[in-house]
């Protein structure tokens, strides 16, 4: 960089920054704005309308291949497990699916019997 371009970008860095004594624009007190901050996620999460569809009561997880849902599987004694590619399946339904194919029985992303591990809710 040139002599000029040195001196056009350490002025832009002070009006930026300030002098550099502390009495900067960007020296403000973080804390201020803080219990605004806090209270507004309060809110958000008090307000039902506010979560996301997924999250909402009355979603059933359910294995895709058996279709049993998560309360069926779990009295069973099987557990839930979700793959590197984020889908859910019961833990007796994705090992079967595995050996027939190496590949995740949703979305057909390669994967092998370590590629997946328990979910605990």
């Amino acid at each position: 960089m040139d002599r000029k371009g040195e001196m056009l970008q350490s002025n832009s860095q002070e009006q930026v920054d300030g002098p550099g004594n502390g009495t900067g624009a960007n020296d403000a007190p973080v804390a201020d704005s803080a219990p605004e901050e806090q209270g507004a996620e309060e809110e958000d999460t008090q307000n039902p309308d506010s979560l996301s569809s997924s999250a909402q009561q009355g979603v059933v997880i359910r294995c895709p291949i058996c279709m049993e849902s998560y309360s069926e599987f779990i009295q069973r004694g099987r557990q839930l497990v979700a793959t590197l590619c984020g889908h859910v399946f019961c833990s007796r339904c994705l090992p079967i699916a595995l050996e027939a194919s190496y590949m995740c029985p949703n979305c057909r992303m390669a994967l092998t019997p370590e590629l997946y591990h328990t979910i605990y809710l």
